[in-house]
């Protein structure tokens, strides 16, 4: 995710009127900063194929999801 992205999707965020839990995160998904909270849902733009160990990045996002959470994963055509 760029800045520009991150930007827009706060700003779009903020004209919907979404509450403050509504977190956009850019990180590394092998080694996510939600160590002691949980979501529901995850959604990836494929970059899962970039990680050197995708087990390890799909790990990662089944722990921090909560029970019936949902994980999304996109790729471009």
């Amino acid at each position: 995710m760029t800045d520009e992205m991150l930007a827009l999707a706060n700003e779009n965020k903020r004209k919907a009127g979404a509450d403050k839990r509504r977190i956009f995160e850019r990180g590394n998904r092998a080694y996510s900063a939600c160590l002691t909270i949980s979501v529901d849902v995850i959604i990836s733009n494929c970059v899962i194929n970039l990680s050197a160990d995708k087990d390890r990045v799909l790990r990662e996002a089944f722990r921090v999801l909560k029970p019936g959470g949902r994980l999304a994963v996109f790729r471009r055509p």
